[in-house]
């Protein structure tokens, strides 16, 4: 199976999944975002559902993630701490070909 590498809107590398980074418990991201993509889009949106998205998995529930309402971002990040996670949901990789 392949996992895909892509900023926003563009595909810039598949990958087989060994290659892939993961974290120190052992995930592997399914998607990986450039990070440039979010200023130039001005997509603050899209920063609170990426929190909202892992606080809701931690959970098992439907967070509400837009810049207009629902889920207040304080409490999305509580949670993420409540699991052992860094408050602005920052995690660290290892190159899945490095190491």
């Amino acid at each position: 199976m392949h996992e895909l590498f892509f900023p926003p809107g563009v595909c810039g590398l598949i990958v087989p999944q060994e290659d892939m980074p993961f974290c120190d418990s052992g995930i592997c991201p399914d998607i990986i975002m450039n990070p440039h993509g979010f200023p130039s889009r001005m997509t603050v949106g899209k920063l609170i559902e990426l929190l909202a998205g892992k606080a809701g998995v931690l959970d098992g529930r439907f967070h509400y993630g837009t810049a207009f309402g629902g889920s207040k971002v304080k409490d999305v990040c509580e949670d993420l701490v409540r699991h052992g996670y860094n408050y602005l949901g920052k995690d660290y990789v290892t190159s899945g070909i490095t190491g």
